[in-house]
């Protein structure tokens, strides 16, 4: 298990970026234009490797991803946006791109067949250009099974990335169990972002670094025993709630 920091600890604040504790690898967030010439000399300066979330230093039409809209100029802006990305992410060296699927908080049965087939044609087209890992969502009616993302994965030959927040806040509004969620979908699944969520604390905090529940905990404890496998641990606190974050550090250097 490889492991990294991801820069929304600092929410991808420039100033800031020589307080991120060191680490191998980063996972690059949502910087301006201006930034990269400094952020790839910190990377340089720390021999680390890196990956992209995307849009990175671009931006969404509705400032949020929407792959999976009823309006096709949003489905297609999303799109266009992630290649954009995603080839400007290979060509800084970039390891790999995430991208969200489908659309978070979407209650829309968007399960029709030209909708389907624009997402499964782009993600397959970005996955050509950068790997592509597809980050889980929450609270989208028609796709949150562990099933759903291990179809997508088989369907466009890419890996997972799965949020352990986002799959928190699932796992309490359409009651799921979050530990059969990891291991139906760990064959396919190249990284965790870690952090804490449940849904009245994501309406407080973004990404919370700790959490006391009996699930987080058993999803800890899975992780530690999974650490011999080829995924990558990247913690993926905001800045906004620094109580705690000592904890989510502890664990991440110790697993």
């Amino acid at each position: 298990m490889r492991k990294g920091i991801s820069t929304s600890m600092i929410r991808a604040n420039i100033e800031k970026i020589e307080t991120l504790p060191v680490s191998s690898h980063y996972e690059l967030t949502f910087f301006k234009q201006q930034d990269v010439e400094t952020v790839l000399n910190f990377l340089k300066k720390r021999n680390a490797t890196f990956g992209i979330h995307a849009p990175f230093i671009y931006k969404y039409k509705e400032t949020h991803p929407f792959p999976t809209h009823l309006l096709e100029d949003l489905r297609i802006d999303t799109y266009i946006t992630n290649v954009f990305c995603g080839k400007f992410a290979k060509n800084i060296g970039a390891e790999y791109i995430v991208i969200h699927f489908p659309n978070a908080k979407q209650k829309d049965n968007w399960k029709k067949e030209k909708i389907v087939n624009q997402a499964i044609n782009h993600i397959v087209n970005l996955n050509r250009i950068i790997e592509t890992r597809i980050e889980n969502v929450y609270l989208n009616d028609y796709f949150h099974n562990p099933q759903d993302y291990v179809w997508l994965a088989k369907e466009t030959n890419t890996k997972l990335c799965i949020d352990i927040g986002h799959l928190l806040i699932d796992t309490e509004y359409y009651m799921l169990d979050p530990i059969d969620f990891l291991n139906q979908t760990i064959e396919y699944t190249k990284e965790y972002h870690l952090y804490y969520a449940d849904i009245e604390t994501y309406n407080k905090c973004h990404h919370a670094p700790w959490g006391d529940s009996l699930q987080f905990k058993k999803i800890l404890e899975l992780i530690a025993q999974v650490k011999k496998l080829d995924i990558d641990l990247v913690i993926e606190p905001s800045n906004d709630c620094p109580n705690e974050l000592s904890k989510l550090l502890e664990y991440w250097e110790a697993v």
